[in-house]
């Protein structure tokens, strides 16, 4: 059985307010880039962390939902919108596979970062698809690298975080998506250069875990090499890190 996310995330949930990928003003921008929100839109913000994509979202709609399984993670959150002075986002205590919400509440549904840790992969599609109006759109945004890497960054991410389940190829996205009813509109993975010992350090990973995790991609071979292509810079490792960037519309 994986690990409960709240054992995992409740005690760094400071660190995810400050990392470098989920607070990167490019990143967000690309989440913004992709669901296109509108001014008049009630957004929803699942697994929303510490809020970083809510209060991204929070200046182009007018009101944004942040919802959470982390009551840590929102209570930095709330925090970061009263310093901030943001008055049109809710934070709501919840689970992605079994939304507190009516049917077709939301003009815009965005998930970014997280759904490798959902257990109920397809009921948390489908909540999606229930939760959003006819006519509009969700955002999709996790880990997805291709295959052969993908077995590799498998062992490293559950010894890194046992929450972690499995990260999906677009392929795999795009069944789950349309099997609830989705058209997939758009869908890309985008590469980018990942600093291993941020990415260990945002969990808190115990430095001699982390040396053995680095010497799990450093070994990599054959395709998955090619791949990750790991590499050294001023004794730091890096290697390639995958996402899928999602836009997927619900028919009227």
């Amino acid at each position: 059985m994986p690990e409960d996310p709240r054992t995992r995330f409740g005690p760094v949930a400071a660190n995810y307010s400050r990392s470098a990928f989920h607070t990167s003003a490019d990143r967000l921008q690309e989440v913004i880039d992709l669901a296109k929100p509108l001014k008049g839109d009630l957004a929803l913000d699942v697994a929303t962390g510490t809020g970083n994509t809510a209060l991204a979202l929070a200046p182009h709609v007018r009101r944004v939902v942040g919802l959470d399984l982390t009551r840590e993670m929102l209570d930095v959150a709330r925090r970061i919108t009263k310093e901030r002075g943001i008055e049109n986002v809710d934070w709501v205590l919840g689970d992605a596979s079994s939304l507190p919400f009516p049917d077709e509440t939301f003009d815009l549904y965005v998930v970014r970062a997280a759904p490798h840790h959902f257990p109920h992969f397809g009921a948390f599609v489908r909540e999606a698809y229930r939760v959003l109006r006819p006519g509009r759109d969700a955002a999709f945004v996790d880990c997805a690298p291709p295959a052969p890497a993908r077995d590799v960054l498998h062992e490293v991410e559950l010894r890194r975080d046992p929450s972690h389940i499995r990260s999906l190829t677009l392929e795999e996205w795009a069944e789950h998506l349309e099997a609830a009813g989705f058209e997939v509109e758009m869908s890309r993975a985008r590469e980018l250069d990942w600093d291993n010992e941020e990415w260990m350090r945002t969990m808190a990973v115990q430095p001699e875990l982390a040396a053995e995790l680095a010497t799990v991609i450093e070994s990599a071979q054959g395709e998955a090499r090619d791949q990750l292509h790991p590499k050294r810079r001023d004794g730091k490792l890096f290697h390639a890190y995958w996402h899928c960037l999602i836009r997927a519309h619900k028919a009227d």
